[in-house]
């Protein structure tokens, strides 16, 4: 069955699970083989102006799932996969229950079905998959019609421009047309939908898309600061019937443009108010120094959940488009351990960069103290007292594993002017501080990215702010 989506103030799709009843909530899995898909997306949504947080999920032995996160932040949405792994044919019957910290009473979800054949041996302790995976024989594009409306009036919005990014890159930009929609074909997995129109909010948010999925409405909420123009006595033109799709080159400027309505540039101000002057696209050799950077990246499995992975890329390509040939930039992952997955490369191989940061993928635990160490390691290798030597730290939350040391590494070679950062990635507040103090000990910043608009341009201040030529060592 195809599921039509409505992408409210929270950006949902399928079906809406928040601030729920008491009673019990049927999802019905039909019927079930070999090839079938056995998970089910619901969204949580938070309509409310405080934090919810899911305390716990209780579940059959036969029932795996998945969340993108814990924490459902004020007018927002966390996803739940519900997978069922049946161990025998016939009709199943399994419960799950959702424990909420804004609800007395679990939310509680009878999951049905019926199995129509023997399922391999190894089926009853399949892990849900993740919410980047492809699902096993669901390769192909499908199509997906994207609409965009007016909240309050329902009515079709012509001339809204909708970008695309899936996997830290831009996928294209569009223009909708008279009837305010735009259909694309698009593979499985995890995107971004960025919405902007003259006199209306921007909105972006992440979400899943699979072939179960067929259209996307999206409601966009007038701006209460928008001054409409003096109108002029030329009628305007009648927009166009059909949507169009932007050149690539047309739409980055166009994807420029959203984000630059969302940046507001408090940090620099606060750190460095003299580079406030200086225009943010602006990395020339007369203002800023040479740059060499080891980013030091969390692919730890909690990275897996939601738009966590898709920020932390785009961040990073977002740097390396401004990248200069002097530049070098290296990458060192960690997980269950750490290792070099990119040597120091000077910025004008953008592309072996990009490819590298594309193949990023998110497994095991953290080890967040031996990746910092090996970071230093790596960027001591093309250390220049002249230069701006970094090493940069992308997680979602405290470094756990081997990392009680790690302030001793990053005061040790803060002496010798290497700058350490910390970026947080959808970070939670007692996280935050934490993130901040070891920032504090490499004499850089804690550079927070919550969406998409703070994952295009606050990575790269970061950057301006330590190789700024007015910066004192």
């Amino acid at each position: 069955m195809r599921i039509l989506a409505v992408i409210c103030m929270l950006f949902i799709c399928g079906s809406v699970h928040g601030q729920q009843s008491n009673s019990e909530d049927f999802l019905e899995y039909g019927t079930i083989n070999r090839q079938s898909k056995r998970y089910i997306d619901l969204n949580i949504g938070n309509p409310t102006e405080q934090k919810v947080y899911i305390l716990r999920v209780e579940h059959s032995p036969e029932v795996t799932y998945r969340l993108t996160a814990d924490l459902i932040e004020p007018l927002s949405t966390t996803q739940l996969r519900i997978q069922v792994n049946p161990s025998q044919k016939g009709n199943f019957n399994y419960v799950l229950k959702l424990f909420m910290s804004d609800q007395a009473n679990p939310v509680v979800y009878r999951l049905v079905g019926t199995v129509t054949e023997d399922l391999p041996d190894d089926n009853y302790l399949t892990k849900c998959p993740d919410f980047n995976a492809v699902p096993a024989g669901v390769n192909a594009p499908s199509e997906l019609t994207i609409i965009t409306i007016d909240k309050a009036t329902q009515e079709l919005l012509s001339k809204s421009t909708v970008s695309i990014i899936h996997n830290g890159r831009p996928s294209g930009t569009w223009i909708t047309g008279r009837l305010g929609k735009f259909t694309e074909k698009l593979p499985p997995g995890f995107f971004y939908f960025l919405v902007s129109r003259e006199g209306y909010l921007t909105k972006e948010a992440g979400i899943y898309v699979g072939p179960e999925i067929s259209e996307i409405t999206i409601p966009l909420s007038k701006n209460p600061a928008y001054t409409p123009p003096v109108p002029t006595k030329e009628p305007e033109p009648e927009p166009e019937e059909v949507a169009q799709q932007l050149p690539p080159e047309k739409a980055q400027e166009k994807l420029n443009e959203q984000m630059a309505s969302e940046i507001i540039d408090t940090t620099t101000q606060k750190v460095m108010p003299e580079l406030v002057d200086i225009p943010s696209e602006n990395f020339d050799a007369s203002n800023f120094r040479d740059v060499n950077v080891i980013f030091v990246l969390d692919i730890s499995s909690s990275m897996k959940m939601g738009e966590k992975m898709n920020l932390m890329k785009y961040s990073l390509n977002q740097l390396v488009s401004k990248l200069r040939p002097q530049d070098k930039m290296g990458l060192v992952t960690y997980a269950s351990t750490a290792e070099v997955f990119r040597e120091p490369t000077s910025g004008d191989h953008k592309q072996e960069l990009q490819k590298s940061i594309s193949d990023l993928k998110p497994i095991g635990m953290t080890a967040g103290g031996k990746g910092i160490k090996m970071g230093y390691k790596e960027v001591m290798k093309n250390y220049d007292p002249d230069k701006a030597n970094m090493v940069i730290i992308i997680t979602d939350g405290a470094f756990n594993k081997d990392s009680e040391d790690y302030q001793k590494t990053v005061q040790k070679y803060a002496k010798d002017g290497v700058i350490f950062s910390v970026v947080g990635i959808q970070t939670r507040e007692r996280d935050a501080q934490l993130m901040e103090e070891a920032a504090h000990f490499g004499n850089g910043r804690f550079v927070p990215i919550q969406k998409l608009s703070d994952a295009h341009s606050n990575l790269m201040q970061e950057i301006r702010i330590a190789s700024f030529k007015g910066l004192k060592k």
